[in-house]
This record gives C-alpha cells, sequence and structure tokens, in this order.
C-alpha cells in the first residue's frame, strides 16, 4: 500500500511541478519569437479527434497513434486483428471470433452477453458494443486512431483502457474521381476493391466504396483420409473436412454528404459487412502437452486434426448513421444518430490438436469420428443518439457539452452437444438481454495564455441492463451391456441442428409444481433441437421417454441406426441382447436467468499545457475512465441464497429466486507528464515525445470459466456432495472483481526525416510495473470442481503480472522515395518487438507443483520479432499504380489469446507470412 501511494505521490508531484513551471514560465516568456518559415520543421501533420476536434498530433497533450489506411494496405495489414503489436501497448487477438482489444495491459475477455470491452471501439465516431464482423469493415479507410489511457470524459461508457476509432473516408464536394484495385495473394488470396466519389450538385457528393476477398485456410488438416482410419464418415481435406481461419468477406459503404446552407452539413452513411468464411476455432494444445510434448517442439502448430466439418460462420453487420453538423456564430451544434445490426452465427467442432509425429498413436476413432459441435448465435441491434453543443477552436475558451444516449437489445445462443460422450450431452445458454445507457458531459480547454492552457472535464453515466433467459446442462445415463453404466450414443453427427433462438419453451416447470419431472426435462430437451443427425441417438432412446430396466422388452430401444460406444449385449436378460439395458436422467441442470442492473458513475478529467516555443509542447494529466459493473448467471438449486436484482421486462414465467452473483464497476485513473517536440537536426526534421504514466487500477473484473460448483464456493457457500452431483459440474463465464492494479512506465516516440527521402519512425513503451495489488483469493479457473477437486480451489494472486503487459514493446519503421523520371517508387519495411508476457492472470503457476508445473498450465508467449515490408511504383504519366506487400515476413507464429481449463489449452495465432500484389487503376 505504501510504495503504491508513494508511486502515485511522485507522479502527482512531478505533474504539480511541471504545472508550477508552466504557470511562472507563461507570462514570462509570451514575447518569445516564432521560429522563421525555413526554420518551420517539414514533418507531416498528422490530424486526430482525440478531443472531439481535429488537431495536429503534436498538438495533443496526451498520448494516442494513428496508422492511415495507405500504411494499412501497404503492409499487408488486412483486418482489426492486424493491429496487435503494430501499435505500442495495443493487444488485439480474435477469440471465436470475439475481437478482444487490451490497450497497455487492460481490457477484457468477457465476451458474453453480460460482458463489457474495456476498449470502446468505433467506427465513423459511433460506439460499437460488439465489433464482431469488423475483419471486414478495412476498406476505404482513411487511418485508425488508438486513444490511449482513459476516455471516459468525452468517448463515454467502457473506455477504461482507451478507443480505437476506424474512419473512412468521407465524400468529397465538387470531386469526381473513383479508383478499382486488384490483388492476389498466397492462400490463394483474392481481393477486389472499388471506391467512386461522386460530385451530385455544386453542394452535394455521394461516395460508395465495396469490396469482397477470399483465401484459403492459414490452418492445414492433415487427417488422413477415412479409409486409411478405418471410418466411414468424412475426415480428411480431400474429402471435404477443412478447418478454421478461411474468408468469404464482402462489405460496402455508401455516404451521401450535403451542405443544404453555408453553416449546415449533414452526411447520411450506410455500411454492411458480411463474413461466411471458417471463423476461428483456436487450436487446443491439451493433447500434446498431456503427452509432454511442448508448443516449441511442434513444428508447424498450423498443422492440425481437422475433423466432423468444416467450421460454418455467417456474420452480418450493418448500420446506418446521420451526422447533423451547424457551424453557428460562436456556438456550434452537432447530431449523431445510429442504429447497428449484428447477427454472428458461428458453428464448429475444434480440432483435435496440432499434428506432431506420434499423434496419431495418442488418439483414438472416437477422438476423429467426433462431432461434439459448438454453436455461438448473437443477435445485437443498438442505437446511439448523441447531441453536442461546442465553441469555436479558435475561442479562448474552448468548451463543449452533450447528453449521449445508448441502447442495445441482445437474443444470443450457445450450444454445444457431448458425442457419444458417457457422461455429458451438451450445455445451452439463452438469453433476452436489453442494455441501456444515458450520460451528459461537459469539457473545457481555457487559454491561460497564448501559451498555457488549463482544460478540465465531467462525465455523469447512468447504466442499466436487464436479462432473462434459461441455462441447461445436459446429462442423459444410458445402460450399458449387462446393465453396467454407461453407454455413450451419438449427439450432434452429420445432419443436427440446434434450433437455437427458436426455442419456445424456455421454463421446463409447465404445470407449475416447482419441480421437473422426467418428462418435462425431455420436453424442454427436445425444444432446442431443429433435427437430429443422421447418427444421432437421443431421439431413439428418449423418443418415448425414459427406460429403466425392468420395461418390457419392446420397451426397450434397439442399439442399431444410431452410433455408440460401450457394449450393447445383454446375457442377464436374453430378451434384452442388442437392446439397451436402461435410458435414464442424470445430473440435468436447468437454471433460469433473471437479472438486472443499475449503476452510475463519474468520469472526470484534468489537464495542464505549455508551450515552451512553438514545436515544444510539456503537459500533465490526469483522467478517470469506469467500466460498468454487472450480474452473473443464476445458479440452480441456490433457491433462497438470495437473487440479485430481477429484471422489472422479464415475462412471469421467468420468475425465479436463485442466487446471481454481483460485482461492482471497475475504475482506472491515469496520471501522466509528457513533452512533444518537432525540431530539426541538421536541418533534417525531427520528432522526439517523451510520457511517463501511472494507472491506479481499482476493483479490477476478472472473467474466468468456472464451475457453478466453484462459483458457490467462491460466494462462500458450502455444499454438500448431493449438491455437488446435482449442480453436475456446470461451466459458466463468471465475472468478479478479482483485485486492484497499478501498471508504471514510459514511452519514448521518435521520427527522423533524412535527406534522399528516407524517414525513420519509432516507438519505445517500457513497463517495468504492471501488478495485482489488493487481491482477494481467486478460483483456480484451469481444474474443475467435479474433475480436480484438490486443485480446484481458491488461490492467490498477489503479485501476479497482468495478462498482455510486455516488460518491452518497440515498434518502427523505415520509409524511402525514389523519383524517378518515368515514375516514384515508395517503399517501407516496419518492425516490431514484444518481450515476454503472460496471457492469463495464473502467470502459468502450478500450485501444487512450483517446481515442475504442468505443461497445459503454460501461459507464457517469449519474447518475439515481426517485420513487414510494402513497396509501390506510380508512374510519371498515368493514372494506376502497382504494390506488393509482405507481412510477418519470418512466419513468426505466437498466440495472441489463450484460453486455458480443465480440458483445454486453446490457442488463438496471429497471421502467418503473407505475401501478394495489387494494382489500382484511378479514374
Amino acid at each position: 500500500m505504501f510504495r503504491k501511494q508513494g508511486l502515485r505521490t511522485i507522479l502527482l508531484g512531478a505533474s504539480i511541478s511541471v504545472l508550477a513551471a508552466q504557470a511562472s514560465a507563461a507570462f514570462a516568456q509570451e514575447g518569445a519569437a516564432a521560429p522563421s518559415e525555413e526554420e518551420e520543421s517539414r514533418q507531416d501533420v498528422v490530424v486526430i479527434t482525440v478531443d472531439r476536434r481535429e488537431q495536429s498530433l503534436q498538438d495533443y497533450a496526451g498520448t494516442a497513434a494513428t496508422i492511415s489506411g495507405e500504411d494499412l494496405k501497404l503492409l499487408g495489414l488486412q483486418d482489426f486483428n492486424d493491429l496487435d503489436g503494430k501499435i505500442a501497448g495495443l493487444s488485439v487477438s480474435n477469440n471465436q471470433g470475439n475481437i478482444e482489444v487490451y490497450i497497455r495491459g487492460v481490457g477484457s475477455s468477457n465476451n458474453t452477453e453480460l460482458g463489457d470491452p474495456a476498449a470502446a471501439t468505433h467506427l465513423n465516431g459511433v460506439y460499437v458494443p460488439r465489433p464482431s464482423g469488423f475483419g471486414a469493415a478495412f476498406f476505404d479507410i482513411q487511418r485508425v486512431e488508438v486513444n490511449i489511457g482513459p476516455q471516459g470524459t468525452l468517448r463515454g461508457r467502457n473506455a477504461t483502457a482507451g478507443s480505437v476509432d476506424i474512419i473512412p473516408w468521407k465524400p468529397g464536394i465538387g470531386t469526381t474521381d473513383g479508383m478499382i484495385e486488384g490483388s492476389i495473394g498466397n492462400y490463394d488470396e483474392w481481393r477486389l476493391e472499388g471506391v467512386a466519389n461522386i460530385a451530385v450538385t455544386e453542394n452535394s457528393a455521394f461516395r460508395i466504396a465495396g469490396f469482397a476477398m477470399q483465401h484459403d485456410s492459414y490452418l492445414e488438416n492433415v487427417t488422413p483420409r477415412s479409409s486409411e482410419l478405418g471410418l466411414t464418415v468424412p475426415t480428411s481435406e480431400a474429402e471435404g473436412v477443412g478447418v478454421a481461419e478461411a474468408a468469404d468477406d464482402f462489405g460496402f459503404r455508401a455516404s451521401y454528404l450535403i451542405e443544404p446552407l453555408d453553416d449546415l452539413t449533414v452526411t447520411l452513411t450506410y455500411d454492411q459487412i458480411q463474413q461466411k468464411g471458417s471463423g476461428y476455432t483456436g487450436v487446443n494444445f491439451a493433447n500434446p502437452l498431456g503427452n509432454g510434448v511442448r508448443p516449441e517442439d511442434i513444428d508447424n502448430p498450423r498443422e492440425v486434426i481437422g475433423r466432423a466439418f468444416t467450421p460454418r460462420e455467417d456474420t452480418e453487420h450493418w448500420g446506418f448513421k446521420g451526422h447533423v453538423e451547424y457551424d453557428g456564430d460562436g456556438i456550434n451544434a452537432e447530431y449523431i444518430g445510429s442504429i447497428r445490426d449484428l447477427v454472428y452465427d458461428y458453428e464448429f467442432v475444434t480440432p483435435a490438436g496440432p499434428y506432431y509425429d506420434g499423434v496419431f498413436d495418442t488418439l483414438g476413432p472416437l477422438d476423429i469420428d467426433n462431432f461434439s459441435r459448438v454453436r455461438f448465435i448473437t443477435d445485437s441491434e443498438s442505437t446511439v443518439h448523441e447531441a453536442r453543443l461546442f465553441s469555436e477552436e479558435d475561442a479562448r475558451l474552448m468548451w463543449s457539452a452533450g447528453a449521449f444516449y445508448f441502447t442495445e437489445a441482445q437474443r444470443t445462443f450457445l450450444g454445444t452437444t457431448g458425442d457419444r460422450n458417457p457422461f455429458f450431452t451438451g450445455v445451452e445458454f439463452n438469453q433476452t438481454t436489453d442494455t441501456e445507457s444515458f450520460s451528459v458531459y461537459g469539457d473545457a480547454t481555457f487559454n491561460v495564455t497564448d501559451k498555457f492552457r488549463v482544460t478540465g472535464g465531467v462525465r455523469h453515466t447512468e447504466d442499466s441492463k436487464d436479462r432473462f433467459g434459461v441455462n441447461a446442462r445436459y446429462q442423459f445415463i444410458i445402460g450399458g451391456g449387462n446393465f453396467s453404466c454407461c453407454f455413450g450414443t451419438g449427439h450432434g453427427t452429420e445432419g443436427f441442428q440446434f434450433a437455437g433462438l427458436d426455442r419456445t419453451i424456455f421454463n421446463p416447470d409447465a404445470d407449475g409444481s416447482g419441480t421437473l419431472s422426467d418428462r418435462e426435462v425431455l420436453a424442454f430437451f427436445f425444444n432446442g433441437v431443429r433435427s437430429f443427425g443422421a447418427r444421432d441417438g437421443l431421439d431413439d432412446i428418449y423418443g418415448n421417454g425414459i427406460v429403466t430396466g425392468d420395461a418390457l422388452p419392446a420397451d426397450h430401444p434397439q442399439c442399431q441406426g444410431f452410433a455408440f460406444t460401450g457394449e450393447c449385449f445383454n446375457t442377464f436378460v436374453p430378451a434384452l441382447d442388442g437392446r439397451i439395458s436402461f435410458a435414464v436422467l442424470g445430473g440435468n441442470a436447468i437454471a433460469l436467468q433473471n437479472g438486472s442492473l443499475d449503476n452510475d458513475f463519474v468520469d472526470w478529467r484534468l489537464r495542464t499545457e505549455y508551450d515552451l516555443t512553438e514545436n515544444n509542447l510539456v503537459y500533465g494529466l490526469v483522467s478517470t475512465g469506469n467500466k460498468s459493473g454487472g450480474f452473473n448467471d443464476n445458479i440452480p438449486g441456490t433457491e433462497g441464497f438470495g437473487l440479485a436484482s430481477p429484471s422489472g421486462s422479464a415475462p412471469a414465467a421467468f420468475d425465479t429466486d436463485t442466487l446471481a452473483p454481483v460485482y461492482d464497476p471497475e475504475t482506472l485513473t491515469l496520471f501522466e507528464i509528457g513533452s512533444k517536440n518537432s525540431f530539426e537536426i541538421g536541418g533534417m526534421p525531427a520528432v522526439l515525445n517523451a510520457s511517463a504514466f501511472y494507472y491506479d487500477y481499482n476493483d479490477l473484473q476478472l472473467f474466468t470459466l468456472l464451475s457453478t460448483a466453484q462459483v458457490l464456493q467462491f460466494e462462500g457457500i458450502e455444499l454438500t456432495p448431493d449438491q455437488l452431483a446435482q449442480l453436475g459440474g456446470q461451466v459458466v463465464g463468471f465475472n468478479f472483481n478479482a483485485s486492484d492494479a497499478e501498471i508504471f512506465g514510459a514511452q519514448l516516440e521518435g521520427e527522423l526525416d533524412l535527406p534522399n527521402q528516407w524517414s525513420l519512425k519509432g516507438t519505445l513503451l517500457l513497463m517495468p510495473t504492471a501488478k495485482v495489488t489488493n487481491s482477494v483469493l481467486v478460483q483456480d479457473a484451469r481444474f474443475q470442481a467435479d474433475v480436480d477437486p484438490v486443485n480446484s480451489v481458491n488461490r492467490s494472486i498477489e503479485g501476479n503480472r497482468l495478462p498482455r503487459t510486455p516488460e518491452i514493446q518497440l515498434n518502427g519503421s523505415v520509409s524511402k522515395v525514389v523519383d524517378t523520371d518515368f515514375g516514384s517508387f515508395d517503399g517501407i519495411v516496419s518492425f516490431g518487438y514484444r518481450s515476454s508476457q503472460h496471457l492469463t492472470i495464473f502467470n502459468g503457476v502450478d500450485y501444487a507443483n512450483r517446481t515442475n508445473p504442468a505443461l497445459r498450465l503454460d501461459d507464457e508467449v517469449d519474447g518475439y520479432w515481426t517485420f513487414d515490408a510494402g513497396a509501390g511504383f506510380s508512374p510519371e504519366k498515368g493514372n494506376w499504380r502497382l504494390e506488393v506487400y509482405a507481412a510477418n515476413l519470418t512466419d513468426v507464429t505466437e498466440p495472441q489469446g489463450l484460453i486455458i481449463t480443465q480440458f483445454d489449452n486453446t490457442r488463438f495465432f496471429n497471421r502467418p507470412r503473407t505475401f501478394g500484389a495489387r494494382v489500382r487503376v484511378n479514374f
């Protein structure tokens, strides 16, 4: 506690010292001469909108970064996920279609309907709560802005880590032009993109842009043909069983801008994105790690054991935005209204693991012929309304005040099947969730002198969330040979379909008795299935209800027509030979969901800045951000333990009094001091910026996967053996306030324009401290209570390093332009380095065996370099351009995200080496 206060005091004291120096120097140097025109820096002006107004990046008193659309394209960076590691402190990963963004170690991995991001994503200035499908949004992009540190005052909800804004080009009045571009690359990639800007009238313009892209999978299915494995279902890529990370994307954007009056601008924008590839399953390394094979000993982790069917993604994401700007006499006005609709539908079977020598010796037929499928559906409709008044940018008092209103209506589904698993049949999560947020804010910058400025801002936010639905874990007990236990039957095989969001029965207690009969449980289960698979057995076995051992032989289903594991003989009762001996229900846990949340919080910022000269700025700032709190799933069998707060909008059928644990908002306060400097070295324009920062991170929200038994243990509720058996080991996503944290570091940025049109850029981020403090004991989610109760207990994470926080991160680029009589050549090479980092809060610690930890708990990524390159040629006379690119030149394969549970060590890798060429024709 002393050290935490000490660090904060040091930075705060330094801030005060800087501010005092600014104030005293503001008047003493007011008459200093401005540099001559010849002395002005020749650096390109990078424009950003962090403060909700356009300004040079060098004039912004804070930390931000931007990448132009042209640089993204030239380096072969195709989508949101490729931004990972390209900006110092920014970490992006794709977790089965869910984009997770961390900035300087602050982020969230909660991708459920109850979760919210900690880094706010914006498209064209509009907050987007679910950025799924954004892989196809990177076309006709002007730039991507990354605002680092809490942005709660101006950017609103859930911008604790910062914000990312994808900014497309606007229509240009008075201009009619366009371009068509085509590219090809490895992995059989092709891409087409087109843009047209049309001057409709002298005061209006229309712009339309579109693209289409396909490429083969970045993974390779190396499973042998079914005939070689003695199986009757397709298994190999040649037989049509593909794997994840193939793309089939399409998108377009249409904008109309009109200036009906000299001081009024109206812009209407519609965009639509489609992704229909094979998505992102990740690769589960549980098999090699469980067999003593380390990831670094696997030659190519992208070679995997595919099975069942090719993953299927169907994402459609569209939005409409209306933007009205009025330039008044001293007071300006702005209104933004938007609606966005996302439908994300993904179904897959995870690969059995990566290929390594001897892997097939560890796999049986059921490991390959396994249709244990997963299906995610998210249907999200969100609206944004924002009205803002603001002053002129050159006013002595620059101010902005506004109101923000956001709603989101979600339908979500997650279903799994346990194919031929004797003890696990599957799970279902089927929910309706409504979110509403309202905030008012004000922010002002006062020019004390022409060199000294003070900024203050405050925002008050009220958030509410309501959810109702049902969760279920299924377990059917089927008798094997001579009434033994247990028999596994096919479930989810070829042709199977979930009912998904079309389910009609949510409360299985049809008679309202308060207890569930076998018939009610079966009716609920069958209502969740649209069609059974060709080799499924549950419909045959339970179609007429449960079957007890003493039922008539004719009532015992025959063991044919479906796939199964186990024996199906009955010498004890010859009349039952070849028939199921019994079929009853196990620990089927069905839990109604009914919860709500109301919380409010205040974000604020205070900043001072001083121009030592026209090209030298020093600043100090303090800003805060809040990420909304929430509630967790209701847990079955906990009647009377106390409900968090029932949803007022839930139908009566969802009334329940089971426990739904709650968690509080997390809060981050940033202290930062810095300096921005433009100057010349021997006549060469240069930039050198430096900053130091301290994050005071309170009530950090940790999202993890726990069994319901572990959740109750964490809440301090003791369970009897019967209660533990009744819960059945159902795994749920669980959010809780795990700890505080502190992050301390410094960032150095530089640019230098060398002679002969060479340019160097670089950023160095140092984070020596990024650790957990004041931690509660945390359930070790890497173990499951009903499988390993010894290790699935509370553990200390005190002092652990926050995930995704390498101590050193270096980014840079070298570019060159060569002008000739016949045209201009340009090229760029970018590089990045990250030192080692952990991807989970447990830092790979094996609490039971610290000296020889289990391999499957390893979550450390060693330090590595990446390199990207691109080059282009534009002729002196002509309307075309040729480009070549190579991304990830050294073909580094490292995980960007990681999930560790009792049965998983699933890794989500970066993009492999990709290269190609493109031709652009302008008209």
